[in-house]
């Protein structure tokens, strides 16, 4: 097993390591970047179970971005870490957006990403661990696709609901069903999980709900019978 991190900050990067090891993984294991040209190269020599990146290092190149978008296909089997790295988001909660990619904040509690760390890496826990975080990837349905659109234009729920003909109660009920879906009710933290999705991938899904990522268990590895 190992676990690559890219993120600027010393502090993130030290305290991504520690989680990493309390999980089981050695020193030698983990390897801190700057430069998502320096993971590349990284992923070209091995093959990592986890790979954590502060959105910083490929947001503001679009060339960055999609050999970012290239790595992340060309490793279905590695769990990308996307952080958001805007403070003010209050956004404390994870995401899944595909099988292999889970959008957060450095906002959400240690608790919760030691969670995700210890349930990808089958860590000692696991046996007991009760409460499994559920990694299915987000899915809108067609309507709640349009209204997300036309919401983050800057459009309100009159001028929605009149475009498509529905009624204003409607729109509202599927402004719950995105926000209650995105883990938040925070406009701009929607806004910004979108904009990510777009960034890494042909977007949210939409009208169509793919398996969450499989626990690894003693029972899906055959160490224990059925």
């Amino acid at each position: 097993m190992s676990s690559l991190i890219v993120d600027k900050c010393h502090f993130t990067q030290l305290a991504l390591r520690s989680l990493l090891q309390i999980n089981g993984l050695k020193k030698k294991d983990i390897f801190s970047f700057t430069e998502i040209s320096q993971l590349q190269a990284a992923c070209t020599d091995r093959s990592a179970d986890i790979i954590f990146i502060n959105e910083d290092s490929f947001t503001f190149d679009p060339a960055i971005g999609e050999v970012l978008r290239e790595l992340i296909s060309a490793h279905p089997d590695t769990l990308f870490f996307i952080f958001i790295s805007k403070e003010n988001l209050n956004y404390q909660n994870y995401i899944s957006i595909r099988r292999n990619i889970i959008i957060l904040s450095k906002s959400i509690s240690t608790q919760l990403v030691n969670r995700l760390i210890e349930h990808n890496l089958w860590a000692k826990n696991v046996y007991s661990t009760s409460d499994i975080p559920d990694l299915t990837p987000v899915s809108l349905s067609r309507t709640e696709s349009h209204i997300l659109k036309m919401w983050m234009l800057g459009h309100n729920t009159l001028h929605i609901s009149q475009h498509l003909n529905i009624k204003e109660k409607t729109v509202s009920s599927h402004k719950g069903n995105i926000k209650r879906k995105v883990k938040t009710q925070n406009k701009q933290a929607i806004y910004h999980v979108v904009k990510l999705a777009d960034a890494l991938t042909s977007g949210v899904f939409v009208g169509r709900v793919r398996p969450f990522r499989q626990a690894i268990t003693p029972q899906n590895l055959g160490l224990v019978r059925a």
